[in-house]
């Protein structure tokens, strides 16, 4: 794999330059695949490996980004002409390589080089796995091994469509109370910053004592006046101090997972969600055909929640040790009584896959009902506390005007 800087002369007689990224690192391979289209490759030469891997830094930070329901619906159309009897090459070609979007226009590129150049499906997507979730890899790989690529490919589309859902449902209702109290926050720290200075000689020129509260409000403006740059420099320290800390530490993201499941409703969002796409996931490899013990082992792995990911893994222990799948769920503490009753009525009668659907489906609706609940519950407690802090404000700092005008 190699980024070679190319010029060519295409069927219409331009000439043409630029770099590409082809799946081999022969320039005799390069002109083949160059010269698929018609053109006349005059030169194709490799970059030398330190460049390539700069401009390929590069190229991914200004890339376009592709959402997710895009790639899903490019799979989903990928399906469809394979079932057809439409060649994976060509398919590919059609609903990924002539996309207007350029990053998914080089994707479907790539996999076609790929894929001619003697890679399976499965194994081209690999490389870009910042597009394709580890269940559309894995469901690929079984549809090739099986015969059945059409199908487990619709699947793979249908099963990021559902998880993207359950992932914005759950970052909206985690980002808005965020947004809320931040923006609460913003006007207290307008006022703070404008409003009191401003005031400040009519409400000092008096002589007067000031009201204790009147006297923290103007220490406390002063403090954000005299230090906004130090506070603001503090703030995204922090913020960024805290994502790093959550992406590396492993303690620490275990700590902040622990908590949002012990939070007042944030829980039920975070329970739910998690609850949804475990359930989605497990039917979904089951139906595919792989056995339940990796089954368990892919989704401990697909887990963003590392007290889930723990408690998938007990589950998966509890199975090796030959505990049933009812007894390893109710063992693992964390899921509820409904989940574990369908997984064992499913256990019992042999539809497992059909009793995590229903119950991923439900899921699903508890967790559209929490974030509408959660949406609603949150704007009366946000105008509670802007309004409080308001109120608080705008007594502090006319209390003393009212003093002067009473005389006393």
């Amino acid at each position: 794999m190699a980024y070679f800087h190319y010029k060519l002369i295409g069927k219409d007689g331009v000439a043409r330059g630029g770099l590409v990224h082809l799946p081999f690192d022969s320039p005799l391979s390069a002109i083949a695949f160059l010269e698929q289209k018609g053109a006349a490759v005059i030169f194709a030469q490799p970059l030398h490996p330190m460049v390539g891997a700069v401009y390929g830094v590069l190229e991914r930070f200004f890339e376009t980004r592709v959402e997710t329901t895009e790639m899903a619906e490019a799979l989903n159309n990928v399906a469809i002409m394979l079932k057809s009897g439409i060649s994976v090459v060509a398919a590919i070609q059609d609903a990924m390589a002539d996309s207007e979007n350029p990053t998914m226009s080089k994707l479907g590129h790539d996999l076609v080089g790929r894929i001619q150049s003697g890679s399976s499906l499965s194994e081209s997507a690999r490389n870009w796995s910042r597009f394709f979730p580890d269940t559309a890899l894995f469901l690929m790989r079984i549809g090739e091994e099986t015969g059945t690529l059409d199908r487990t490919i619709k699947d793979a589309s249908r099963h990021m469509i559902k998880v993207d859902r359950i992932f914005r449902e759950t970052k909206s209702a985690l980002t808005y109370p965020a947004i809320m109290m931040g923006a609460i926050l913003l006007a207290m720290a307008f006022w703070l910053y404008f409003v009191v200075p401003m005031m400040l000689p009519l409400i000092t020129g008096t002589g007067h004592e000031l009201p204790g509260l009147t006297k923290a409000i103007i220490a406390t403006a002063d403090f954000l006046t005299n230090h906004v740059q130090l506070i603001l420099v503090t703030m995204v320290v922090l913020v960024v101090l805290f994502i790093q800390l959550l992406k590396r530490v492993k303690r620490f993201r275990r700590l902040v997972h622990a908590f949002l499941l012990f939070m007042p409703i944030i829980s039920k969002v975070v329970h739910a969600s998690n609850l949804a796409f475990i359930t989605e996931y497990f039917s979904l490899l089951l139906k595919a055909g792989v056995d339940v013990i990796k089954s368990i082992d892919i989704l401990e792995r697909s887990l963003s929640n590392d007290i889930y990911k723990e408690k998938m893994l007990e589950v998966r222990t509890g199975l090796i040790n030959g505990l049933g799948l009812r007894r390893s769920f109710a063992d693992a503490g964390i899921f509820p009584a409904f989940v574990v009753r369908m997984i064992g009525i499913g256990e019992v009668s042999g539809a497992l896959s059909e009793q995590l659907e229903f119950a991923a489906e439900e899921y699903g609706r508890r967790l559209d009902d929490t974030v509408k609940a959660l949406t609603k519950s949150i704007e009366p407690i946000a105008l509670a506390i802007g309004g409080g802090l308001f109120i608080v404000m705008l007594v502090g700092m006319f209390m003393p005007l009212y003093s002067i005008v009473g005389g006393k």
